[in-house]
């Protein structure tokens, strides 16, 4: 009976210990994470090209490494050649994709009126058709008038819809000199960090303690990794989705196959509509036009699409940045939850930097 009291304090201990961790994750979600989540977007654009430059050092010195030992040269040469090559590869891939393009684009331009003509001759096919339909039914006025209010809000917010795209596409044009300078003050950064990378680090091991410059290198490390990873994963998703668009397209013998790929693998980057944004309008334009044998065609691509990249997405970012699928399709979930569109790039990131942490005893009480 004396232990009575001591196992129910310690229940209650328990209890109060699990409500607590509770209280702490609510008030962290609904109030400090917002502030932090503020404090970040201050932040970020102040450091964005250093921020830049850290992601494409990591990524390029594998290969200023290699060049060092196999040209037997200084770092500084390697590092500018690398750079000039690198950039130059991206230049010229971008060349080759907008050649592509304007080919295909001219091609479209061409047909464009005939186009243009077939929309606006079934959009009246369509309004003829709801009249007839409307006067045969006898539809009574004051539905008619709730009708007439519906779509004119449709029309409206149409509009609006085109005039936030157009006030969008204006502010993006305003940030490309701004673009340009954090472009330049990228690649400057990415040339110095490169080349004072083992001075910088060992300055940084010279002011902090031992231990915990070892775990802050570790999780560095470990978070780059997660970061090229994830950058690499959604390449090969977006090249994937394109690649079986393009490969389906080319079956069905449709003209502008590889324009519609190329959109298809840049809305592979927008979550939850993803190719959607392309092929969903494309099918019902199709059972519009009354063309529902290719509608049925475009729909089973579109089904082989979504599910491939779903399918692989969580396989795909795991192996990338080192996470097991689950681990990744359940940091991928919660991120998107937490933090939205953004969530689906910090989530699995985050994951790994706290597994890292785990692993390397930063929880830990002394260092």
């Amino acid at each position: 009976m004396k232990d009575l009291p001591e196992k129910e304090i310690r229940n209650l201990l328990k209890a109060a210990t699990i409500v607590l961790i509770f209280l702490a994750i609510f008030l962290f979600y609904y109030y400090l994470f917002p502030a932090a989540w503020n404090i970040l977007g201050r932040i970020i654009p102040l450091i964005l090209p250093f921020v830049i430059a850290l992601v494409f050092v990591g990524l390029l010195e594998p290969i200023v490494s290699l060049f060092e030992k196999k040209l037997r040269l200084s770092r500084t040469p390697v590092i500018i050649l690398v750079i000039a090559l690198f950039f130059a590869a991206i230049i010229g891939v971008l060349i080759w994709l907008i050649s592509m393009l304007v080919i295909e684009l001219m091609k479209f331009s061409n047909d464009f009126p005939k186009h243009a003509s077939s929309i606006n001759a079934k959009i009246l096919e369509i309004a003829d058709n709801l009249q007839n339909l409307f006067t045969a039914i006898n539809i009574p006025p004051q539905l008619m008038d709730l009708i007439d209010e519906n779509t004119s809000d449709v029309l409206a917010s149409v509009r609006d819809i085109s005039i936030g795209l157009l006030n969008f596409l204006i502010e993006l044009a305003a940030l490309l000199p701004m673009g340009i300078i954090v472009f330049v003050f990228a690649v400057i950064a990415i040339f110095f960090i490169s080349r004072d990378k083992d001075m910088i680090l060992k300055s940084f091991e010279k002011h902090l303690p031992s231990t915990l410059y070892k775990r802050i290198v570790l999780i560095g490390s470990e978070t780059g990794s997660a970061l090229f990873g994830y950058i690499r994963a959604q390449v090969i998703l977006m090249l994937i989705t394109a690649g079986i668009t393009f490969l389906g397209l080319q079956i069905l013998g449709v003209t502008y196959a590889f324009l519609v790929a190329v959109l298809v693998g840049i809305a592979d980057i927008l979550p939850v509509v993803g190719p959607g944004a392309v092929f969903v309008p494309w099918i019902i334009w199709e059972m519009l036009n009354g063309n529902y044998g290719f509608a049925v065609v475009l729909l089973i691509l579109y089904t082989i699409v979504s599910v491939v990249r779903q399918v692989s997405q969580p396989k795909v970012v795991g192996d990338n940045i080192g996470l097991h699928p689950l681990e990744a399709l359940i940091a991928l979930f919660v991120g998107l939850r937490l933090m939205g569109v953004l969530g689906l790039i910090l989530g699995p990131i985050i994951w790994v930097v706290i597994k890292t942490s785990w692993k390397s005893g930063v929880f830990n009480r002394h260092y």
